[in-house]
């Protein structure tokens, strides 16, 4: 299979599968060096070779439920549905700058466009219809859990005539087996929002069966940006995105991210880590961070994305916490974080002592004022059938908080006893 790879809606190269195990992209001659597909694949004259499908082509490449939906629809056209097949599939509309569709068809970006009213308070059914139908080509979204990718037009400005750029988003919704995932992550992102973390806008549908969050990887003129997760900036496959470590991570933005922005970068991760710990994100993988980077816009670390406590899933440890682990690596363990591994964490990032206690004191209250917003949610919506996972999802907040503040962590426990 042959796939002709589009960036900035620029034909750039040529990417070639010619067995299982080898694949092949070569760019253009004359592509400008600004085009390139990936950092870690500058514009050159010579191939680029790999035994699997380059990472960079993998960011966005669906998974789980989502991927299982997409094979079902459309392998019946193809001998066998690959990664290459899902890509020729969902290539047209990818998270980032990157374009990849059949040799000798032009990209698109077909935008299907929905209002914001539409999106929240549609029925769920008519919703999934409308954007996995037979007829429609997929979204190139990773994660686990069925997401779409769908644009509304921006809210008109006063005394503005001229036309505005579509916003466009991420629609999560929840999980047959996880009825209630929507949730937990609209209260994680919640938590990271109050804790003075980058996080883009985010949604709730009315029936709580989905979540819109806008995308960071479009400007606000409308124009993609470039975006890496770490699976891609370190040369993994998907696959592979719980082989890897915190640390990686650090080296990874400091090698991208130049001067100030590598500093800055560095200290968003350690809190963003820090939080994942405290609320027991045990998914917090590779592909769950990333680098953003435009046209004269060098590498930065991207917002928040993907924050909830997915260990709510997880048995239940004799000591009440989660038998579960963090997703990456931390001097070579995956424990949770206790205080003497936080504060060599916060030295690995190169944060102060100081720095360390000012981000725990906001993460201590951000996660409070969450664990209120979410009893006055329960009280307000008992038919969400939110009741158990929220009382589970506080349990575990307290079991993160007790090696920052004991205050706070029994708090957040007779919270989750009220619920």
């Amino acid at each position: 299979m042959i796939l002709d790879i589009y960036v900035q809606g620029i034909k750039v190269g040529v990417l070639e599968q010619t067995d299982i195990t080898s694949f092949t992209f070569t760019y253009l001659a004359g592509t400008h060096p600004d085009n390139a597909v990936s950092l870690l694949m500058p514009v050159r004259n010579k191939s680029w070779e790999s035994p699997f499908l380059f990472p960079i082509f993998q960011v966005s490449l669906p998974e789980g439920s989502l991927r299982n939906a997409l094979e079902r629809n459309f392998s019946k056209f193809f001998e066998r549905f690959d990664d290459m097949e899902l890509l020729s599939v969902v290539g047209e509309s990818l998270i980032g700058q990157v374009q990849a569709v059949p040799q000798g068809i032009s990209p698109t970006r077909k935008t299907m466009h929905q209002s914001l009213e539409s999106l929240l308070s549609q029925e769920l059914k008519q919703i999934v219809s409308h954007y996995l139908g037979a007829e429609q080509k997929g979204p190139g979204v990773s994660g686990g859990f069925l997401k779409l990718l769908a644009h509304s037009p921006a809210v008109p400005q006063e005394g503005v005539s001229r036309t505005l750029p579509l916003r466009n988003w991420v629609v999560k919704l929840n999980d047959p087996n996880r009825p209630t995932i929507v949730l937990l992550e609209h209260f994680g992102m919640m938590a990271a929002r109050k804790m003075g973390l980058p996080v883009p806008q985010t949604y709730l549908s009315a029936d709580f069966d989905r979540l819109l969050i806008e995308r960071f990887d479009v400007d606000a003129t409308g124009r993609s940006l470039g975006f890496e997760d770490m699976c891609a900036l370190t040369g993994q496959p998907a696959r592979l995105k719980f082989n890897g470590s915190a640390e990686r991570i650090v080296k990874t933005i400091r090698s991208y991210c130049p001067g100030e922005l590598a500093l800055s970068g560095c200290e968003q991760f350690y809190a963003q880590y820090l939080l994942c710990n405290t609320i027991r994100n045990g998914d917090a993988h590779l592909k769950n961070f990333g680098l953003l980077y435009g046209a004269g816009q060098p590498p930065a670390l991207a917002p928040v994305y993907d924050m909830l406590s997915m260990s709510a899933y997880a048995p239940r440890g004799d000591n009440g916490d989660a038998m579960d682990t963090l997703a990456l690596t931390f001097g070579g363990t995956k424990r949770w974080l206790k205080a003497a591994d936080i504060k060599r964490f916060g030295a690995a990032c190169g944060i102060s002592p100081a720095q360390q206690l000012h981000y725990k004191e906001r993460m201590t209250q951000a996660l409070v004022d969450t664990g209120r917003e979410v009893m006055l949610f329960q009280r307000e919506n008992p038919q969400a059938g939110f009741g158990l996972q929220a009382a589970r999802m506080l349990e575990l907040w307290a079991h993160g908080m007790r090696d920052i503040d004991e205050a706070a962590a029994g708090m957040l426990f007779d919270a989750s006893q009220s619920i």
